[in-house]
């Protein structure tokens, strides 16, 4: 995970699982939802970082593309 709050989720889901079924019924419950919802959240997390990667793809070949136009334009103008 490119996350700089990385933890380790396998870890994490374990604890989640001995608090729920130290607290009986209710108490699994609600731990059983805070187990999901920490899934969500790393799945979304590692969406996230995905998409930043794609991002600065996409900035670095615009970027590239943006110089070629300019490098064309100034080839242009001197053969004027």
């Amino acid at each position: 995970m490119h996350s700089e709050n990385h933890i380790d989720l396998e870890i994490a889901l374990r604890k989640i699982h001995e608090l729920a079924t130290a607290e009986g019924d209710l108490g699994y419950a609600y731990w059983y939802e805070v187990g999901r919802l920490l899934q969500r959240a790393a799945n979304m997390q590692a969406e996230i970082d995905l998409l930043c990667k794609e991002l600065e793809r996409c900035r670095a070949t615009r970027a590239d593309s943006i110089r070629a136009v300019k490098r064309r334009q100034r080839s242009a103008s001197k053969a004027r």
